[in-house]
């Protein structure tokens, strides 16, 4: 039980690497969160169209947490890396002339703001009772993992992060296919 705790605990933070037996030891927790995605959320993903047999990605990024836009390429590119498509969209909360500032800033590292996309109108729902970014959600076919990976991190922990997501979201397309 404590090892569960402190399980959900990592999960909840985002902060820590996950031990080698927790790909086996899958909280059930973790199954139980995964759902499918709703109606409204799927109109988010009509444009660009996304291929979702392929894990995706979702950050919301945001200038106003300093290290955002100074850490985002590294953390995209380790994304990547997994295989994962990634879909970048600025935080809709900061206006516009903000992120041009952030963006032409010499300290922001991110060498293409162009991926950074405005988020669709109709993605509202997947944000709710947001109140920090950066914040990433992980997709798979129809479904969602909704706990949420919070703010930024480093690799090992963010790669760690991402495989847990889709192991849950694996485990759980397993078991709601019809058999």
């Amino acid at each position: 039980m404590l090892r569960v705790l402190r399980l959900l605990l990592c999960l909840s933070l985002s902060a820590c690497a996950w031990p080698d037996s927790a790909h086996t030891e899958l909280p059930e927790a973790s199954l139980r969160a995964v759902r499918a995605i709703t109606a409204e959320e799927q109109a988010c993903f009509v444009r660009p169209p996304i291929n979702f047999n392929k894990p995706v990605v979702i950050m919301l990024l945001s200038p106003r947490m300093v290290y955002t836009l100074l850490e985002w390429t590294r953390m995209r590119q380790a994304a990547e890396a997994l295989g994962y498509r990634v879909l970048s969209w600025k935080d809709p909360r900061v206006p516009e002339a903000e992120w041009r500032a952030a963006l032409g800033s010499p300290a922001a590292t991110t060498t293409d703001p162009e991926a950074l996309l405005a988020m669709p109108p109709q993605c509202d729902s997947l944000w709710r009772g947001m109140n920090h970014s950066p914040m990433s959600f992980v997709l798979l076919e129809s479904h969602l993992h909704p706990w949420a990976v919070w703010g930024v991190m480093p690799e090992e922990a963010w790669s760690e992060a991402l495989r847990f997501r889709v192991l849950a979201l694996r485990r759980a397309l397993v078991q709601f296919s019809p058999q």
